[in-house]
């Protein structure tokens, strides 16, 4: 479907957001007119439910090769200084009985 979710985006995090959210919208509307939705997504494509009984759709059966996402491997980060201090300023307000009111 969007060749761009097939792999790790790397851009800055704003520009990836970005992507993403465009890769939304044009999925919502392709999946809005009931003309486009029959050729972006085949009928069975998704989980529906019949008679309180949910029926799978034919995304579970694809093979691993044809999966569009992949486990992402883990890098460790260190955060900045600044995000580490801001942190820690809201876990000791909280832990000392600290609140926020809605």
């Amino acid at each position: 479907m969007f060749q761009v979710l097939r792999k790790p985006v790397l851009l800055e995090p704003e520009k990836a957001q970005l992507v993403a959210m465009t890769v939304a919208c044009v999925h919502n509307f392709l999946r809005r007119s009931p003309d486009s939705a029959a050729i972006y997504t085949l009928p069975g494509t998704f989980d529906h439910e019949e008679n309180s009984r949910v029926i799978e759709g034919s995304w579970r059966i694809m093979s691993n090769e044809n999966m569009t996402l992949f486990p992402i491997r883990k890098i460790a980060r260190k955060p900045p200084l600044k995000a580490k201090e801001i942190r820690e300023e809201l876990a000791a307000y909280f832990l000392s009985g600290g609140r926020v009111e809605c």
